[in-house]
């Protein structure tokens, strides 16, 4: 979300394996010698061995990516905690060859046999195998017959943590050390050659030297991060971040200590704080001179840190499915603060208040434009949960509640327009503003435009295209009645030009989410460790796999057992790679217990807990390995935060996040949901572009515009017309 402030054409510092950011530092230029040589020979087996981080599978992508694809066909098993039959079925999908049910007897006759092909064809086979330390010693025994006899020139490359290692030294596998053609072990890079990483990566996407970095804040960052590539990437990611929300240009040591405290703080990172390192004058760039193999020390390149042992993931049953009542909100009173025509913004959702509070504070900082009052329409406990957003608002004299609750829809419609229109009739609006085509927005819309007041719509022209879909009827009765249009996407644009709405009614503004979530970013929370925040168990949130996000906020599936059963499947068949973290709001967390589905989640490492604020929640999203979500909000967040995204259920997606951005509609497919989570845990999964004007710079142009149209318009209204 920072690139376009930095003027880099990327994402300097993605998790994400990739070979175009491959940096041939001294442990991994020897590593892909090694490699390469051991490669121009056919048969036998690879070891590579690492840290978690090192950049194990980057170097393996770089050498593949140098291999005759004519005369190699590569297949890639990205887990191993498979029995025989599921590895076997694996390894024939990675490389594109029929697969079928049956023993894995059967499953090996049918590899060998497509290997055979390869042959005839004057073709070799290259398998793949990530975090091999977890096979079973059944899958070594039957890997090295394949290899042995039948295998047609087959290669085998293991790619492990350092237990890898151990296991190829340990008795019980002479055999495959037998077969062993070579092995390496990358370890971490030295304090000068993280500097030139850094460097490395900010030049391939264009840096021009903004942000700058300290010599000394090289050596902060691999005392901190021990010159492990990956804990580079995610603590020079965060440096980034914090520049950008800070205005900052210049990183130096004293903001690196500052942002890796915070960094272990927010995983529950207890061990020793690494020891202060001297300050180099200078960091040298990495060596550019070629060497070739016959200069490489043959097999092993030992690391110097010790790996972390991991605990088991935690098993934490839920939330309590009841949740604290909501106290009963005032009735609406008419505003006594004495300022002319205010600016009456409409809330209803949770995702309302969210932008309601970022439209506020941009609207608060232009000194030509009315104070703006926040219109809450239901009682619920949105204004309560999200109260950070609105710090230095004076919102206890902004606020008005008109408290609608229970009831029909059509009575709770009626009685909220009653209500809205004594609230316009005391405070003679300037103008009422509206969110994303509710049906508060419709509501509380007909009122003021029957008045003759302006009705601006911030979300317009958003459709999920679904046949007789009352949601979409809705939102564009609301673009129909509403005199100024705020759109957050091109998609929404187009949509509202293909329903022949003037061009000068639309104003394509960008998504306030943005502008909310950068403001969440920033919040100083009582509690800045979302570990002790949520009371987590220690390394709940520091696994090998990181962790997730559960954020189901309206399914439509939850009044049928089955369909609700299908999604919590798929929720717990993703904790078994990724701990989940789950903050459940109430209605779910009844229907699990009353459907008896919450007890399934006590089995497994999924942390439920009670609704967060938004910048909680958003504090919490921000360092997600991905998300599982049925919301349009959640989804668009994930998609400004570069986040992968699964969206579950039978609702419509948010088009413009699965278009561009970070979103893969997955339903109720379970068996889809393991590929992307595997496809997030090693290859970093979809990250998709930010949408344009998703900048958090939407509210300023929304006043921007507003300041200029009610200079422009007549200010003609008729209170005295019924509604």
């Amino acid at each position: 979300m920072y690139e376009s402030h930095f003027g880099i054409s990327g994402p300097p510092f993605q998790l994400s394996p990739d070979p175009s950011f491959y940096f041939d530092s001294h442990g991994h230029h020897d590593a892909l010698a090694v490699l390469r040589r051991a490669l121009d020979a056919p048969g036998g087996f690879v070891v590579v061995s690492g840290e978690i981080g090192a950049g194990k599978t980057t170097l393996v992508r770089t050498l593949l990516g140098q291999l005759d694809t004519s005369n190699v066909v590569v297949g890639q098993v990205l887990t191993t905690q498979l029995d025989d039959a599921e590895l076997l079925r694996a390894i024939l999908l990675a490389f594109g060859a029929p697969s079928r049910s049956g023993s894995p007897a059967e499953l090996g006759e049918a590899l060998r046999q497509y290997l055979a092909d390869l042959a005839r064809e004057g073709r070799r086979a290259v398998l793949i195998i990530d975090e091999a330390q977890h096979l079973e010693r059944s899958a070594f025994e039957w890997l090295i017959q394949l290899e042995k006899g039948g295998g047609a020139g087959l290669q085998v490359c293991l790619i492990g943590q350092p237990e890898l290692r151990d296991m190829v030294a340990s008795g019980d596998l002479i055999r495959l050390r037998e077969r062993v053609a070579v092995s390496c072990h990358l370890g971490p890079l030295s304090p000068e050659e993280t500097g030139g990483y850094i460097r490395h990566r900010l030049a391939k996407v264009g840096w021009s030297g903004n942000p700058g970095f300290d010599d000394a804040a090289f050596v902060e960052v691999h005392r901190w991060s021990q010159g492990i590539p990956r804990r580079i990437n995610l603590l020079c990611n965060r440096l980034m971040l914090a520049c950008f929300l800070g205005g900052k240009k210049h990183i130096d040591a004293a903001l690196v200590e500052q942002t890796a405290r915070d960094l272990r703080a927010e995983i529950g990172d207890t061990g020793p704080v690494p020891p202060e390192l001297p300050v180099l004058r200078e960091v040298a760039p990495p060596p550019t001179a070629p060497r070739g193999p016959e200069a490489v020390p043959e097999p092993v390149l030992e690391a110097t840190l010790e790996p972390t042992p991991e605990p088991a993931p935690p098993v934490i049953a839920p939330a309590p499915a009841s949740a604290a009542p909501v106290a009963p909100e005032p009735p609406p009173w008419p505003y006594a603060g004495g300022e002319a025509r205010p600016l009456l913004c409409v809330a209803a959702s949770q995702s309302d208040h969210v932008k309601a509070a970022a439209l506020m504070r941009a609207l608060a900082a232009r000194s030509d434009l009315p104070v703006t009052l926040l219109v809450r329409c239901y009682a619920n406990n949105a204004f309560e949960r999200h109260r950070e957003l609105f710090a230095g608002l004076e919102m206890p004299q902004r606020l008005i509640n008109l408290g609608i609750a229970g009831g029909t829809y059509a009575g709770r419609a009626a009685e909220l327009m009653k209500r809205f229109e004594f609230v316009v009739d005391q405070c003679v609006p300037s103008a009422v503003i509206v969110f994303d085509g509710s049906d508060a927005a419709l509501s509380c819309g007909l009122v003021a435009s029957r008045k003759g007041l302006p009705v601006m719509h911030v979300g317009a022209g958003i459709r999920t295209h679904e046949q007789a879909g009352a949601g979409d009827i809705t939102r564009r009765l609301t673009d129909q009645l509403a005199d100024v249009l705020y759109t957050s996407d091109n998609q929404a644009n187009e949509q509202l030009a293909q329903e022949s709405v003037a061009a000068e009614r639309v104003c394509f503004a960008g998504n306030l989410l943005a502008d909310a979530l950068q403001f969440a970013l920033r919040c100083k929370l009582a509690v800045p460790s979302p570990r002790e925040r949520l009371a987590l168990p220690a390394n709940f949130l520091s696994g090998r796999n990181g962790y997730g996000v559960v954020a189901l906020q309206g399914l439509q599936e939850i009044n049928d057992r089955l369909a609700l059963a299908e999604i919590i499947d798929i929720v717990r068949t993703v904790a078994h790679d990724v701990p989940l973290v789950w903050p459940m709001v109430p209605g779910t967390a009844e229907h699990l217990a009353k459907f008896r589905l919450d007890r399934l989640l006590g089995r497994e490492p999924i942390a439920g807990r009670p609704p967060q604020s938004h910048p909680s929640f958003v504090q919490l999203l921000a360092n997600a390995t991905c998300v599982i979500t049925d919301s349009w909000t959640v989804q668009e967040e994930a998609t400004i935060l570069s986040i992968p995204c699964l969206t579950v259920g039978s609702g419509p997606e948010r088009g413009i996040t699965v278009a561009q951005g970070s979103n893969l509609f997955v339903g109720r497919n379970k068996a889809l949901a393991t590929r992307i989570v595997w496809d997030c845990i090693f290859n970093g999964g979809k990250r998709g572009r930010v949408p344009e004007y998703w900048d958090g710079e939407a509210g300023p142009r929304i006043a921007d515009h507003l300041a200029a149209y009610l200079q422009t318009r007549p200010q003609v209204v008729d209170l005295s017309l019924p509604v």
